[in-house]
């Protein structure tokens, strides 16, 4: 199965159309249309894209036969409670608004949703998404990003969590819980941002809340590689 048969056959999966694709790849159509013949490749970026938005590997679309190896990727089920469904084998989660990868910020709440894939979804049927907002994430995560945050979910030890800050303030940060306070450690190419530390025996942690583990991260459309 070449490059063409894979981008045909996700997209079929996904039950989308051809321009439907181009707006997930930031492309043409017509582009789409010349990838399925076997007319041209689509460019790295563009695969990047797609594979983010399906929560795939790039070599799914890449690899001769990759579509038909993934084991992820299957018709719309019966959804769970409070998830609206989209056609195919994405579903939408609500957007509470941005999340500041810096210093910690408002939060704003926004009645919006955004398609993930249903694997996903389904797995973390409570989870929302923030928007990642700064720098201090950078290494991991791009200005932009969207994270899924899942508030079923125990945090551990240096995972990575969303942390509502003074009751309407909330940043993302690997979290740390220590026997005299909370750190908040970012992972920035940035030498400005540094762990942030709130001692309980001073009692700044009764402001602290933890929202929840990222469990899943989608780049933004618009990120050029």
């Amino acid at each position: 199965m070449t490059i063409a048969d894979n981008i045909k056959k996700l997209r079929k999966n996904y039950d989308l159309s051809q321009k439907e694709l181009a707006e997930i790849a930031h492309v043409t159509d017509k582009a789409v249309s010349s990838w399925e013949k076997g007319n041209s490749e689509p460019r790295m970026g563009a695969i990047q894209r797609m594979a983010d938005h399906f929560g795939i590997l790039k070599s799914s679309i890449i690899e001769e036969n990759g579509i038909d190896n993934l084991i992820n990727i299957h018709k719309h089920q019966p959804l769970s409670p409070g998830t609206i469904a989209t056609k195919g084998a994405s579903m939408k989660v609500p957007i509470y608004g941005s999340i500041s990868a810096g210093i910690p910020f408002e939060m704003i709440s926004a009645d919006n949703y955004k398609e993930i894939p249903a694997p996903i979804a389904k797995d973390y049927p409570n989870a929302f998404l923030l928007q990642i907002e700064g720098d201090s994430m950078n290494k991991l995560f791009p200005s932009g990003t969207y994270a899924l945050i899942d508030p079923c979910t125990e945090v551990n030890n240096g995972e990575i969590a969303a942390v509502d800050v003074n009751g309407c303030e909330a940043t993302l940060k690997r979290f740390f819980k220590l026997s005299n306070g909370i750190a908040l450690e970012p992972e920035s190419y940035n030498p400005e941002h540094s762990v942030q530390f709130f001692d309980c025996r001073k009692g700044e942690c009764e402001d602290i809340r933890v929202l929840g583990k990222l469990v899943w991260h989608m780049a933004p459309f618009n990120i050029r590689y």
